[in-house]
């Protein structure tokens, strides 16, 4: 599970430097990392990032509240700006649908942790 958590930061990160914003007649193609928005979540990316490699490293699962934590965060960051984007008639690059795919698949991922944690084994 962790490999995976680690894999969608990746995509987070990655998503950051990719187009967010499609050029059109009068609006100009922008990047991630050249937005505001795209800043902070490229940091939540990273601290989420250094998060797993550190439970990963340490073969532990100390942090799983934090990765639910990153990837809730940044989808409520990515989804305003898709309601921003829808609002004022943007086409979203191709680097915010990764962003948003690897930080839903961030938090999925924490959830279904948790509820793993809580079925009773079958050992019957």
């Amino acid at each position: 599970m962790q490999l995976f958590c680690l894999y969608n930061t990746v995509l987070v990160i990655v998503g950051c430097f990719l187009t967010w914003i499609e050029p059109k007649i009068f609006i100009v193609a922008m990047r991630g990392v050249e937005m505001i928005d795209g800043k902070i979540v490229l940091g939540l990316g990273g601290i989420g990032f250094l998060i797993i490699f550190f439970d990963l490293i340490l073969k532990r699962k100390r942090f799983l509240w934090a990765y639910g934590l990153v990837g809730f965060t940044i989808s409520i960051i990515i989804g305003v700006v898709f309601f921003n984007y829808y609002r004022n008639q943007y086409d979203g690059g191709p680097g915010i649908f990764i962003s948003a795919l690897g930080a839903v698949q961030l938090t999925a991922a924490y959830v279904s942790f948790l509820f793993s944690e809580r079925l009773p084994s079958s050992s019957t």
